[in-house]
């Protein structure tokens, strides 16, 4: 009754006094109830423009893209607005809106309450009016690992000095090139990488790049790396299409400062594209070399700095760090003192002869001093003969032979990565009484980690664990013993340009291994007669090779186990290939393929590797390769056929990786051939790793055996998947509007470590909260949830 007598007096007052009306009338129950509707209206297409762009944002996060500041802004206002919203109708759906004992309506409070749900909403509107971006976000440079403060790095007083003259020299606007000379091991590009450092915290320049360019000088990767720094895509295939765009991106620069580590030959800046002196005054250039010829001769170089020994305390003290500071005081403090003499403050000396003796006897520290005591024969120019005999030391202190092998195993083949090293080493046969794969990359993660704490080995500079490097001084030690103990046979292009040794069969019969890295032409003789050969490396040059193999090239190395062939145009592998029965692991990483049939023959082959390949049919040939453990397929972009029980007939196979940007067409029939399906995989009863990447959801099987596989990272449906080197029990689903999760026993969620959920509905939601409250999250370390705008508001990531 109240409400009708209400409705009655605001009719009466619209008529005879309007102005009157615009202030009563939000005492009616319509009008309150249209304001608070259109409220939750216009919060609910707000949530969906904010869900839309947060997609947007994260996406464009996962690129590494910086993100817009208006669209930062125009979200913390959209959060603000709809949190206020929010909060407002809960308090509206609580407050107390009769008067009288319940018998009238609180026409103050409603009229309150109805403004204010007026004012909110036209608040919410103005907020998704603004939505109006250009672009979500932009790309940047990104930041060089290189210029984060090194904890390893020691400021000796003795470089100081060196360090503050070379930074005066940066000031000065009269030098436009400056170049750091030494010895190999002498610490050129610690002193480089500690002066980027400097200069970038005191904003002597607006940005700062630095590039190691390497003994095989290579323009391509120097103008790529050069362009990631500088957050530069290149359109053009040609060096000097490439070198143009990358000179006017250097002169857009007011002040840049290029640093070019570990030059060994004259390099053109103009063949390049970087602008110095008067092409750019604001561009300097910083070099390192082992020879001052080379800089102020070749490179034209005014302003150089020699780098020098350290003086014989800052040796000691280096010494003592590496060594550990028992030494000290103790009755191995002249015996280490004089071993500390002996490195005759070269630091790459100092620091593998420590970590060598770290924590051996005294007798073994005496033996240490005499060999080191003793002459040593090098032919490496521009090596102090000290280091040499210091890092050969530091080689026959590594405990045991496995070591050793391994150790000159990644000196001479350059190889950098613990899946490579996992290949040859199996293939070889290296690690005694190991069978499984999984247990044997736990045995070369150990190795390395032993080299590493022998400072044999140092961190990659991704930092990544599924990487490592090797100094330049400790390769070239490397190599030397592996020639002189007749395991290898290395050379370059320039080395294998009118090889003699290929005619000198007695000479070639010595060797265990052969490698050949940077080949640009066809210099692979008709035969090798190569009776005790186990390894063969031959990587082509990447840009200009069309390199290939002749067919009987094979007939002579019945004995070979390993084969690594990079870069090449094998079109037909020659038919030798099917000859060579002891063949443990063959490597075709980014070769031009088209028929592989031979491999077929190869019944003892345990690892087979098409990594970046552009074979366009895996052949039913590979289904009779009944021992193979281990098969990548990563990155194989042409490769469109896997016909219906190849993979299954790999009985013994361990690990397979088909990841993104590989084979999708599971179950699609090609050009008369139905490809295999994913339920193959459930018949691999020996799988333990997996990476597999599947674009069409509707193909996957009910269930996908995630249990018995020990690592794993799978990435279901289209969308940009965030890739990543760690490697963890990982797995990432979008689906789509026709498949619910219920519908798809597709996640045992026992045992996941990182895992991603996409466009999950409502019901989606509840099921995965059920499931996971189940079988509970012990072993879940990350958990991201994005939903359809209808099921949840911006995607809820956490580290768990």
């Amino acid at each position: 009754m109240a409400e009708i007598i209400l409705t009655i007096v605001v009719e009466v007052v619209k008529r005879v006094a309007p102005p009157a009306y615009r202030r009563i009338c939000y005492w009616r129950k319509s009008k309150y109830t249209s304001n608070l509707q259109n409220l939750k209206t216009e919060v609910d297409n707000l949530k969906s423009e904010r869900v839309r762009t947060q997609h947007q944002v994260d996406e464009a996060k996962r690129k590494g893209e910086e993100i817009e500041e208006n669209v930062v802004n125009w979200l913390a206002r959209a959060n603000n607005v709809i949190e206020a919203a929010d909060n407002f109708t809960k308090d509206e759906a609580t407050a107390n809106k009769r008067c009288f004992k319940g018998l009238c309506p609180d026409l103050q409070t409603r009229r309150r309450l109805s403004k204010e749900a007026e004012r909110q909403k036209e608040a919410v509107v103005n907020v998704r009016d603004a939505r109006r971006f250009d672009r979500i976000s932009y790309c940047t440079a990104p930041e060089d690992i290189r210029l984060i403060s090194n904890k390893d790095y020691e400021p000796f007083e003795s470089r100081m000095f060196t360090l503050r003259n070379i930074l005066s020299a940066l000031e000065d606007p009269d030098v436009d090139m400056l170049g750091i000379y030494g010895m190999g091991g002498i610490g050129k590009t610690m002193l480089a990488e500690e002066i980027a450092r400097k200069v970038k915290s005191d904003k002597l320049f607006d940005l700062v790049v630095f590039v190691e360019v390497s003994q095989n000088q290579d323009i391509r990767k120097i103008q790529g790396e050069i362009a990631d720094k500088l957050g530069l895509k290149f359109h053009e295939e040609s060096e000097s299409g490439r070198a143009n765009s990358l000179f006017k991106r250097i002169k857009a620069e007011k002040k840049i400062l290029i640093i070019l580590d570990n030059i060994w030959e004259n390099l053109n800046l103009r063949v390049v594209g970087i602008p110095h002196g008067d092409g750019h005054k604001g561009c300097k250039v910083l070099l390192t070399a082992r020879s001052l010829d080379l800089l102020s001769g070749k490179m034209d170089s005014r302003s150089n700095f020699s780098i020098g020994v350290l003086n014989e305390e800052e040796a000691w003290n280096l010494f003592k760090k590496m060594a550990g500071d028992y030494i000290e005081g103790s009755e191995f403090q002249s015996v280490a003192r004089d071993v500390a003499k002996e490195c005759a403050g070269l630091p790459v000396s100092v620091v593998t002869i420590a970590r060598a003796l770290r924590n051996k006897r005294l007798f073994e520290w005496k033996d240490a001093l005499e060999q080191l005591r003793r002459p040593y024969a090098t032919n490496f120019k521009d090596i102090q003969p000290t280091a040499c005999k210091a890092i050969e030391l530091s080689y026959n202190k590594l405990a045991g032979e496995e070591l050793k092998n391994i150790f000159l195993l990644i000196g001479y083949t350059a190889i950098s990565s613990i899946d490579a090293l996992l290949m040859c080493g199996m293939g070889l046969g290296l690690f005694q009484g190991v069978n499984k794969m999984e247990v044997a990359r736990a045995r070369v993660r150990t190795l390395v980690h032993k080299l590493k704490a022998s400072c044999m080995l140092l961190d990659h500079i991704s930092k990544s664990e599924e990487f490592f490097s090797m100094h330049d001084v400790v390769r070239d030690v490397a190599i030397s013993i592996a020639s002189t103990e007749k395991i290898a046979l290395t050379a370059t292009n320039e080395q294998v340009d009118g090889f003699r040794v290929w005619s000198d069969e007695s000479a070639v019969k010595r060797y265990t291994s052969i490698v050949l890295q940077d080949i640009k032409t066809n210099v692979l003789p008709e035969v090798v007669e190569c009776p005790q050969l186990k390894l063969l490396f031959i990587c082509a040059d990447k840009e200009s090779s069309s390199l290939t193999i002749p067919n009987n090239f094979f007939k002579g190395m019945i004995q070979v186990r390993v084969i690594n062939l990079t870069y090449m145009n094998l079109l037909s592998l020659p038919s030798t290939l099917g000859f060579l029965l002891n063949l443990r692991a063959l490597s075709l990483c980014y070769c031009k393929l088209v028929d592989i049939s031979v491999i077929g023959g190869l019944k003892k082959l345990e690892i087979l590797c098409l990594r970046g390949s552009d074979i366009k049919q895996l052949p039913t040939e590979v289904g009779q390769l009944t021992w193979l453990t281990l098969l990548d397929l990563r990155e194989c972009r042409k490769l469109e056929v896997i016909p219906p029980n190849v993979l299954s007939n790999l009985s013994h196979l361990e690990e397979l990786y088909i990841s993104c940007r590989s084979f999708q067409k599971w179950e699609v029939e090609v050009e008369g051939v139905k490809n295999a399906g994913v339920e193959e995989l459930k018949h691999l009863p020996n799988l333990t790793s997996l990476e597999l990447d599947i674009h069409d959801v509707n193909t996957l099987p009910r269930g996908l055996f995630l249990e018995k596989l020990e690592k794993y990272r799978i990435r279901i449906g289209d969308w940009y998947w965030e890739s990543t080197n760690i490697w963890r029990r990982e797995f990432r689903l979008r689906l789509n509007n026709k498949i619910c999760l219920k519908d798809w026993l597709i996640v045992q969620l026992q045992g996941i470590e990182d895992l991603e959920l996409r466009e999950l509905r409502e019901q989606d939601v509840n099921y995965f909260a059920n499931e996971l409250a189940k079988v509970g999250s012990s072993e879940l370390k990350f958990l991201r949830i994005h939903g359809c705008s209808d099921a949840l508001n911006p995607p809820a990531e956490s580290k768990v």
